[in-house]
């Protein structure tokens, strides 16, 4: 299963992430209805921390000094450092050479309230993500990055908790990007979007031709939506823009992946 190798169903991804930018917007901020998708969610992240995180040397990091402390996940106790910003990498590619050459992965931890997640579980969730598919995956931080992550995240996540996926991941990432700055979290499912292939959407006012997402009345003007922000902005970096790196040369990962894959 090739899974580093897949390719994207678009070439740009600057209108799809328009498109959830609004509709994660829009969206109410509850619906119990959906809760359940959370449940499966969290569920999934903590048996994938207990799987695949439990040795890793995991350092929080905040820019919020009342923070500074520790948690204690599963059993060990991980330390929560002070940090200028509160983002510890710029880039992926700088995220990777810390874990390889210092075995280390730090972690920001603010803006961590949610409806459903407790703080530790949303941690989690940032950990898991960041390690299976920037890590494990060397998936990019920026608009691409984040598609192609979410791409790899989904295929070891359980069929209940996929909504779930999407908003926390593709819906916040869109609206950062787009928007700029952290967006609330909200427990919705955002409709019209296919969880598996992202590019395609439900709507009769948009077609994918040349592997751009056009609308139907700009077909003869489709170059324009070849242009956006999605190789120069990073989601992580909430308050400010960060030039993103090429990814890292890394098909002797291909083998971890595929062990993942089998463990769930």
């Amino acid at each position: 299963m090739k899974l580093l190798s897949e390719k994207l169903l678009l070439k740009n991804y600057s209108e799809y992430i328009k498109l959830v930018a609004e509709a994660y917007d829009a969206a109410p901020e509850y619906d119990s209805s959906v809760v359940k998708h959370w449940k499966a969610l969290n569920d999934s992240n903590h048996k994938m921390w207990q799987r695949l995180l439990s040795k890793v040397n995991i350092i929080f990091v905040t820019e919020n000094k009342s923070d500074v402390g520790s948690f204690n996940i599963h059993g060990k106790t991980y330390p929560i450092e002070y940090l200028e910003g509160g983002q510890p990498y710029e880039t992926q590619p700088e995220m990777m050479r810390d874990y390889k050459e210092n075995g280390v992965l730090k972690i920001n931890i603010d803006y961590s309230e949610h409806p459903v997640f407790s703080v530790i579980d949303n941690v989690i969730m940032r950990t898991v993500h960041d390690f299976i598919v920037h890590i494990l995956g060397n998936k990019g931080f920026g608009g691409k990055g984040e598609i192609a992550a979410y791409n790899l995240h989904v295929k070891l996540a359980p069929k209940e908790a996929v909504p779930a996926l999407f908003t926390e991941v593709v819906g916040q990432a869109s609206f950062a990007i787009s928007k700029g700055g952290f967006p609330k979290q909200k427990i919705v499912i955002l409709e019209g979007f296919d969880f598996y292939n992202l590019g395609a959407i439900d709507s009769d006012n948009y077609v994918i031709k040349d592997k751009l997402l056009v609308k139907k009345s700009d077909l003869d003007n489709i170059e324009k939506y070849n242009k956006g922000y999605e190789s120069d902005i990073d989601f992580k970096a909430v308050s400010g823009k960060y030039k993103e790196e090429p990814e890292l040369e890394l098909a002797h990962y291909q083998k971890q992946i595929d062990r993942i894959i089998r463990l769930f």
